[in-house]
């Protein structure tokens, strides 16, 4: 099994390297995913982990590059960033796992194992507890972060070229869904849950 790892944390991904190279065929970390198709071409990975956050890249949108090009491909998180928003978009565009960096090398083997055969493995997100909440839809979710940037409603009204009133209607669902009675508290809840897109991301 031939391993390829897209992390930026050097000492992290060197350490693993050292462990997993004793138990599969062949075990490489990348530390930016720059033509991230030509490394793939020349590596033939079986696997590729990738982290959430690299530097100026998104793994996300990294991991929507590489289903786009190569379909068959498997891909799996492995991330300390275990949110649940994440663990939805991995799963919605086919990304084969999300596996938390803190879990045993035992268990990391094991679920790549499970991966390599042709399971799924998503670790329980940090949120288990708020499983029950009702997922925002796209224009809440959009609505949310304009307010996470400091837009007042007045001002994302104008963006979005809809009524005041109608941003203050999204935002009440927002707070009911997310069970909070304030936009800063739905602020606070949607980054959490990486509902709200980290500065770093793009």
């Amino acid at each position: 099994m031939k391993i390829l790892l897209f992390d930026d944390h050097q000492l992290f991904a060197k350490s693993l390297e050292i462990v997993m190279g004793q138990l599969v065929e062949a075990f490489k970390y990348v530390q930016m995913p720059e033509n991230i198709m030509g490394i793939i071409e020349k590596e033939q990975p079986d696997i590729i982990l990738m982290d959430i956050h690299m530097g100026a890249y998104s793994g996300l949108d990294v991991c929507r590059e590489v289903l786009a090009h190569a379909p068959d491909t498997k891909v799996a998180f492995l991330s300390g960033y275990n949110l649940q928003e994440y663990h939805r978009e991995a799963k919605r565009m086919g990304a084969k796992g999300f596996l938390d960096k803190n879990m045993s090398v035992e268990h990391l083997i094991d679920h790549i194992r499970q991966i390599h055969a042709g399971g799924e493995v998503f670790m329980p997100s940090k949120e288990d507890e708020e499983e029950l909440l009702e997922e925002l839809t796209p224009r809440e979710k959009e609505i949310l972060q304009f307010a996470s940037n400091g837009d007042t409603q007045q001002a994302i009204a104008d963006r979005l070229l809809i009524s005041r009133r109608t941003v203050n209607n999204h935002l009440m669902s927002v707070n009911d869904k997310l069970m909070v009675h304030s936009t800063v508290a739905a602020i606070v809840k949607g980054i959490e849950l990486g509902i709200i897109k980290l500065a770093n991301n793009r």
